[in-house]
C-alpha cells in the first residue's frame, strides 16, 4: 500500500473513530461557542489568508489561512472577498489536502452566515460541494455532510491559526496584518 494511501486511511479511521474531543483531533467540537474568537480581524486576517496562498502558490497547506476563520462570523462584504479568493485560487491547489481544506472552510462559512453572507458565498458554496463530492471522504463529509466540524482539529491546527489569524490584544495570535507580513520580511532576507 502507498504511504499516501496509508496516511489517509489513518487520518479517516482517526476523524471517524475518534470522538471530536479527545485523541488527536481534541480540538474539534459542534459548539460554536468553543471556537469564537473574541476580537478577531477579519479583515486584517483575510490579508494574512491572501498573501499564503498567493506565496505558496498551490503547494501544501495554501488554503489554511481561510480554513482557520471557517468558524467565526463575517460580513456579507468580507464573504465577497472570500468567495473572490476561493475562485482565483482553488484550481491552481495540488493537493487533495488543501482542496479539502478550502471546500470545508467555505461550507462553514456558508452554513454560519445570515442569508446575506450566504448570497455572497452561494456559487462558492455550491462549487466547493461539487469539489468534496468528487474528492470524496472526507472532503465531501466535511463539507457536504450534515454535521458540522469546528474548530482546529489538532495541535498542528491551532498553531497555524495562532500564526495566521488576526486578534488585537490577544498576544496568542498575530496582532496585526503588518506583524505578519513583517515576518515574512524578515524571512525572505535570512
Amino acid at each position: 500500500m502507498k504511504m499516501k494511501n496509508r496516511r489517509i486511511i489513518c487520518l479517516v479511521v482517526a476523524v471517524f473513530s475518534v470522538a471530536p474531543t479527545t485523541g488527536c483531533l481534541r480540538h474539534l467540537t459542534q459548539d460554536r461557542s468553543k471556537v469564537l474568537l473574541e476580537g478577531v480581524d477579519i479583515d486584517q486576517t483575510l490579508l494574512v489568508a491572501r498573501d499564503h496562498l498567493s506565496e505558496r502558490n498551490g503547494r501544501w497547506g495554501s488554503s489554511l489561512g481561510i480554513w482557520v476563520i471557517r468558524d467565526q462570523p463575517i460580513t456579507p462584504a468580507q464573504a465577497q472577498v472570500i468567495s473572490r479568493m476561493y475562485f482565483q485560487y482553488i484550481g491552481s491547489l495540488k493537493k487533495e489536502f488543501d482542496i479539502w481544506h478550502f471546500t470545508w472552510a467555505i461550507a462553514n462559512l456558508f452554513r454560519l452566515g445570515n442569508n446575506d453572507v450566504k448570497d455572497a458565498l452561494q456559487a462558492a458554496y455550491t462549487d466547493a460541494g461539487v469539489r468534496a463530492l468528487r474528492q470524496g471522504g472526507l472532503a465531501h463529509r466535511m463539507t457536504n455532510g450534515a454535521k458540522m466540524y469546528l474548530g482546529d482539529a489538532h495541535s498542528g491546527g491551532r498553531a497555524f491559526a495562532k500564526k495566521h489569524v488576526v486578534v488585537p490584544g490577544n498576544r496568542r495570535y498575530l496582532q496585526s496584518y503588518d506583524e505578519y507580513a513583517g515576518k515574512k520580511s524578515k524571512e525572505k532576507q535570512q
